[in-house]
C-alpha cells in the first residue's frame, strides 16, 4: 500500500516541535529551531543541487554562514533528535527525522551540513519538494559519428557541447603555452586548444596537466600528460617526440602504475593518444557531472531496453584492468557499462535532472540516483 503523503503544517507548528526554550537561527535559506527537546530544520523546496535543500531521497543539504551555536546540534551523536521540514506553498511538509553526517572534528566555521534522512522519501514527496524542471536544450550526440574517422574532431565537438563556455579568466595562466614542449602530438595540442575555450577540462578529478611533465623510466624518456588524483597512476607518451623522425603523430599511450616507486609497472593503453584523450574526457566528464546515477549489479540481459536509448561510442573499454567500462551517449546523457556475459553495472551522468528521470521507467535497482 503506498505511503500516504504527510499533511502540511504551519511554520510556527513546525518550530513548536523543538519544544520549550526555542532559539531561531538561519543558515542560508534554511530556518533552524533549537529547543530543549528537538532540533527543527526547515528548508526551501526547489531544484538547486549543491546549494541547499533536498538533494535526493535521503539527503538534505544546509549551506550558508556557519552558526557556531548550532555546532553541537549538527553532530552525528547530538542528543537532540533532528526533525526536517520543507517549506511549500501553504505550509511546511514533514520529511521525518535525520542524522547529520559529521562529528566533533567539524570546524565551527564550516559553511554546510549534510543531513541523512532516517527513511527515504517516496517519489511523490520527492517530486513535490524537489520538482524536476524541464531540461531545456541539451548537447547532442553527433560527435559520436566522428570517433572512428576523426577522433580529434569528436573530442572537440563533445567538449564544446557538453561543457559550458566560461570567461577566459586565468585559463591562459593555467595552460602556460610558453612552458609547454615544442612539437606536442596533434591530439594533445588540440586538447589544450579546446581547453582555452572550455577551462572545465583542466579541472577534472584526475587532471590532464596544464603543462606536461618530462620524466624517464624503463622505456626511456616520457611526457606525462595526465595523472590520477591519488598519485597511483599516470599516463604518458614517448619523449622526445618521434613525430618528425617517424611521422607518427598519434602515439601510443602508456599507463604507469605506482610511478613514484622504485619499480613502477608500465603497460600500453589500447587506444592511441587521440582516441585515448576522448576516452579520458568522457570518463572525467561523468565524474564531475552535476547529476549521476548508478545501478546495482544486474543480469546482463536487463541492459536490452537501453539499446534503443543509448548510442555506443566506438572505443575500447576504459581501464580494462579495473572496471573496463564502455561508453554510450544520448542527448544530454552519458553512460558507462561494465559487464560480462552474466552481470552488468551501469553508471549514468547528466547535465539536467530531467534527463535522468525517464530512466526510472526501466525498473532498475539504483545504488545512487540523482534524478
Amino acid at each position: 500500500m503506498p505511503q500516504k503523503r504527510p499533511s502540511l503544517i504551519t511554520e510556527a507548528a513546525a518550530l513548536a516541535v523543538a519544544g520549550v526554550g526555542l532559539h531561531r537561527y538561519e543558515m542560508g535559506p534554511a530556518v533552524i529551531g533549537a529547543g530543549v527537546d528537538v532540533t527543527v530544520v526547515i528548508v526551501e523546496s526547489g531544484d538547486d543541487p549543491g546549494v541547499g535543500g533536498v538533494q535526493d531521497a535521503t539527503k538534505v543539504l544546509l549551506r550558508g554562514d556557519a552558526v557556531p551555536a548550532l555546532r553541537p546540534r549538527l553532530e552525528i551523536r547530538a542528543p537532540w533528535p533532528l526533525h526536517v521540514f520543507v517549506r511549500l506553498d501553504g505550509g511546511c511538509l514533514p520529511l521525518g527525522t535525520a542524522l547529520c553526517r559529521g562529528g566533533s572534528s567539524i570546524p565551527a566555521h564550516l559553511p554546510y551540513a549534510l543531513l541523512k534522512l532516517d527513511k527515504p522519501l517516496t517519489r511523490e514527496v520527492l517530486d513535490a519538494v524537489r520538482p524536476v524542471p524541464e531540461p531545456g536544450p541539451v548537447p547532442g550526440v553527433d560527435w559520436v559519428g566522428h570517433v572512428e574517422s576523426d577522433p580529434i574532431r569528436a573530442l572537440e565537438a563533445f567538449v564544446l557541447g557538453w561543457f559550458p563556455a566560461e570567461a577566459a579568466g586565468s585559463i591562459g595562466e593555467r595552460t602556460n603555452e610558453g612552458e609547454q614542449p615544442d612539437d606536442l602530438p596533434e591530439a594533445l595540442t588540440a586538447f589544450y586548444s579546446v581547453a582555452r575555450r572550455r577551462p572545465a577540462v583542466l579541472g577534472f578529478r584526475n587532471p590532464v596537466l596544464p603543462q606536461p611533465q618530462r620524466t624517464s623510466g624503463p622505456l626511456g624518456g616520457r611526457l606525462v600528460f595526465a595523472v590520477d588524483a591519488e598519485g597511483i597512476r599516470d599516463w604518458s607518451v614517448a619523449w622526445p617526440s618521434k613525430t618528425k623522425t617517424s611521422g607518427e603523430d598519434d602515439p601510443r599511450v602508456w599507463l604507469t602504475e605506482d610511478p613514484s616507486t622504485d619499480d613502477p609497472e608500465t603497460s600500453p593503453e589500447e587506444e592511441p593518444l587521440s582516441r585515448f584523450l576522448l576516452q579520458y574526457t568522457l570518463y572525467e566528464a561523468m565524474n564531475i557531472a552535476p547529476y549521476q546515477a548508478r545501478t546495482y549489479c544486474m543480469p546482463t540481459p536487463c541492459l536490452a531496453p537501453l539499446r534503443s536509448v543509448l548510442r555506443p561510442v566506438p572505443l575500447s573499454p576504459f581501464l580494462p584492468a579495473y572496471t573496463g567500462e564502455r561508453f554510450f551517449a544520448a542527448p544530454g546523457l552519458l553512460a558507462a557499462i561494465s559487464s560480462d556475459e552474466k552481470e552488468a553495472v551501469v553508471t549514468f551522468a547528466a547535465l539536467h535532472r530531467a534527463t535522468l528521470t525517464p530512466l526510472l521507467a526501466h525498473g532498475y535497482r539504483w545504488f545512487h540516483f540523482d534524478g
